[in-house]
């Protein structure tokens, strides 16, 4: 019996080993959800969809088995009035705090140490004190800078 039909909230865990594929899965759920959106306009949507790349920078790192291993655990509501998705509200923790501090041998930081340093010009990174991804203690420990 479909959400719309039973009047009642639905729940969706997703659960599994390390590169299991959670986090695909997630992401093919909320386009799954956004496809059958009965909402005239899909900005709500699009703003949804648009806001997991922006958490797994901050969340998922390098390791050994997965270069984009999610180190934190989501719990995501979607709210829908009439078949129309009306907004969303994302719940995120981290599970893994010593990453910051310290990586394993091959693996990573979190991304977004990363794409901040590459992706700014020489003038922002001189507007802010920062340097190469090498000069930083917690960045190099593995001597992997390249985002790539």
């Amino acid at each position: 019996m479909s959400m719309q039909k039973a009047g009642k909230n639905q729940c969706i865990v997703i659960s599994g080993e390390s590169g299991a594929g959670k986090t695909e899965s997630t992401k093919l759920i909320m386009q799954y959800l956004a496809a059958i959106n009965k909402s005239s306009s899909n900005l709500i949507t699009e703003q949804i969809l648009e806001a997991n790349p922006v958490l797994e920078s901050f969340g998922n790192a390098k390791t050994i088995r997965n270069d984009n291993s999610s180190r934190f655990g989501k719990y995501i509501e979607v709210y829908f009035t009439n078949g129309s998705i009306t907004g969303a509200k994302t719940t995120d923790y981290l599970l893994e705090k010593s990453r910051i501090a310290h990586q394993a041998p091959g693996e990573r930081n979190y991304h977004i140490f990363y794409e901040m340093i590459e992706g700014m010009s020489e003038g922002e990174k001189a507007k802010y004190g920062l340097r190469h991804a090498s000069n930083y203690r917690y960045l190099n420990q593995v001597c992997i800078w390249d985002y790539n």
